[in-house]
């Protein structure tokens, strides 16, 4: 992959959407084209920008003996900016789903990239923030303590394909594992969304139809 599509492939997220054109060249050069293979790991909790260019990813942590997913990673998606700046180690794991190709800009090149370009600045505080929002209706959610409110935020979080809808990466086992509930509990937390005509269910594909937390996004 040369640098031109590496820069394409920058503009079609939020985060680099508006980025000067030489400040994102200069930021590009100076970072490292990644390669991973299915299951293997692809974060170390370095303090490092990680941009998912091709391929698919899940977001695990380790709770109570249960490796909780946090989230679910697609072309375009963003991680490692909690240990950006000062942050430590990382208690999350990032595993592919496929094989999966990032971008790694190391901290002193993100550094640049804000001092150089203002409008890059003010969409990396905007995705920070909309990070904020999302791990807080994360928290509530696995607080909650309601099967439906957990895998109705669940769904969201996962990438959406042309048609709306979404495909679960995992076997209904693991995911009521992950989800941290009974099977019996998520098969009536599917059944009861269904009825209700908030999600369309197919296998493992799921239309999302009608949600409030979905306008929320």
């Amino acid at each position: 992959m040369n640098q031109n599509d590496l820069i394409e492939a920058l503009r079609a997220t939020e985060l680099f959407r508006d980025a000067d054109g030489a400040s994102l060249s200069a930021a590009v050069s100076a970072s490292e084209v990644l390669k991973f293979a299915k299951g293997e790991q692809m974060y170390t909790g370095d303090p490092a920008l990680y941009i998912l260019i091709s391929g698919k990813a899940v977001v695990r942590r380790e709770s109570g003996g249960q490796n909780v997913i946090l989230n679910t990673l697609g072309r375009g998606s963003v991680y490692g900016a909690a240990q950006l700046f000062g942050g430590g180690a990382g208690l999350t794991r990032v595993t592919a789903s496929c094989r999966s190709t990032c971008l790694r800009m190391s901290q002193d090149t993100v550094k640049d990239l804000i001092r150089s370009d203002s409008s890059f600045a003010l969409s990396y505080i905007a995705f920070l923030s909309d990070r904020i929002r999302f791990l807080n209706r994360r928290i509530a959610s696995f607080t909650a303590g309601d099967g439906e409110r957990t895998l109705e935020d669940y769904l969201l979080s996962l990438p959406r394909g042309k048609d709306g809808a979404v495909t679960i990466p995992l076997s209904m086992v693991r995911l009521a594992a992950a989800l941290n509930m009974s099977r019996p509990t998520l098969y009536r937390s599917f059944s009861s969304l269904c009825d209700r005509g908030v999600i369309e269910k197919n296998g493992n594909d799921v239309k999302i139809l009608s949600s409030k937390k979905q306008e929320e996004l």
